[in-house]
This record gives C-alpha cells, sequence and structure tokens, in this order.
C-alpha cells in the first residue's frame, strides 16, 4: 500500500475550473441567438460518474423486475380466486 490515497473531493476544484473555462468558452462568441449550455463534468458534486449511473441501473433493473414478478403473482391469484 505504497499508493497514496486522495482525499474525497480533491479533484472537485480542477473540475469545477475546467467546468468554468468551458462555460466562458461557450460565452465569449456572444451570438445573441445561442443561450449557453455548460457542459457538465463527470464526478463533480452532484454529477454521478458512468460507473456510478451503470451499477445505479442494475440497481434499477432488479428493482422493476422484483415489481414485475410481483404482478404477475398478483395475477395469477386472481385469476385462481376467479376460477374458484
Amino acid at each position: 500500500m505504497s499508493e497514496k490515497q486522495q482525499k474525497i473531493g480533491a479533484g472537485h476544484v480542477n473540475g469545477m475550473a475546467r467546468s468554468g473555462l468551458k462555460e466562458i468558452a461557450q460565452i465569449l462568441p456572444a451570438f445573441p441567438a445561442h443561450g449557453v449550455q455548460p457542459v457538465e463534468e463527470a464526478g463533480l458534486a452532484g454529477n454521478l460518474t458512468p460507473q456510478e449511473i451503470a451499477s445505479d441501473k442494475g440497481a434499477y433493473e432488479t428493482m422493476l423486475n422484483g415489481y414485475g414478478s410481483r404482478g404477475e403473482r398478483e395475477q395469477q391469484t386472481k385469476n385462481r380466486d376467479l376460477e374458484m
């Protein structure tokens, strides 16, 4: 473990600076018909990284599959009740 572990948020200031520079670069042309659309930096506070999005997607799909199987069980129960 000779590698030094970075603290959480260590790259946040650099990311904010890059984001600010991108926004300034979009403003400089100053075309009134075009709005400023800032480019979001992945990993800043509030912006998920691609890895976090992929892991959340798996959890979301698992949740939806659970709802689907629950609905199927309820439908089968209703059908059994109707047959009786």
